[in-house]
């Protein structure tokens, strides 16, 4: 009886947990990886989320700069999705973080040049003072390189510039190109989790929210489902102002979608 018993509350537990933690994954719909039709942007699948790599100017013979949005769950994909598209992480200037769950920070490490740049309400989630859920804390990879973190107040604007260099001489020549890149705070699933707008054209979104049947909801594994439900109805509107829209888990935002 008491075996019985005890085989049934684990049961119980295991659909709880299952229903909680891995359903909602499955829901989840990544883009496929590659350039994203109408831009310049490369899409790569990591799993269950995508990272976003925008160049920034025309490639030369050594390869291209590129700014990257996240940084996926799995850096030994990430790297041979790299290879694959032939892109350099060594010529990556920047990774923009939306937030720090596991699963956007993983490849941080495949950027060693990269100033790596995440909201100042995130720093919170890093530096042990505020616990990801129960006992556990977010944290980035240990060769990520700490002191190359800047952290991002409301709607700063970072300008990310290129150079040419003239291979003949080793010298820079006048910057080629640049992307503006603005932050938008969207707490809820972490206490400084952020969207960011790159160029007044395309809008990030991170894990700000989900999308299932057309609907904007919380995301899974959200800290504070309140805070989210206030952040969504404060930026939809603000969704239609941009050319595309980018989630981490659910490919791109239809024009139709509401809440």
């Amino acid at each position: 009886m008491l075996f019985e018993a005890i085989t049934g509350i684990l049961l119980v537990a295991a659909v709880i947990l299952f229903l909680l933690y891995v359903f909602p994954m499955c829901t989840m719909h990544p883009l496929a990886s590659g350039k994203i039709e109408g831009t310049d942007i490369i899409a790569i699948k990591n799993r269950i989320n995508n990272l976003f790599f925008i160049p920034v100017g025309a490639p030369t013979s050594s390869g291209g700069d590129w700014i990257v949005i996240d940084a996926g769950s799995d850096a030994g994909m990430v790297k041979r999705e790299m290879e694959r598209m032939s892109i350099d992480g060594n010529r990556v200037k920047g990774v923009f973080l939306t937030h720090t769950d596991y699963d956007h920070v993983a490849s941080l490490a495949l950027f060693p040049n990269a100033v790596i740049y995440m909201s100042e309400q995130e720093k919170q989630m890093i530096d042990g003072s505020t616990y990801r859920q129960f006992f556990k804390k977010n944290k980035l990879p240990k060769l990520c390189d700490s002191n190359k973190i800047v952290y991002l107040s409301e709607q700063k604007m970072i300008e990310v510039i290129t150079t040419e260099v003239d291979e003949a001489h080793g010298q820079q020549r006048e910057p080629l190109d640049s992307h503006k890149v603005r932050m938008i705070q969207v707490p809820g699933h972490t206490k400084g989790s952020a969207m960011y707008v790159v160029d007044e054209k395309y809008l990030f979104t991170g894990d700000a929210f989900k999308i299932a049947d057309g609907r904007i909801l919380v995301h899974p594994y959200t800290m504070d489902r309140k805070q989210a439900k206030e952040t969504i109805y404060r930026v939809q509107e603000d969704l239609k102002k941009y050319e595309k829209v980018f989630t981490a888990h659910y490919g791109l935002i239809e024009k139709d979608i509401h809440l």
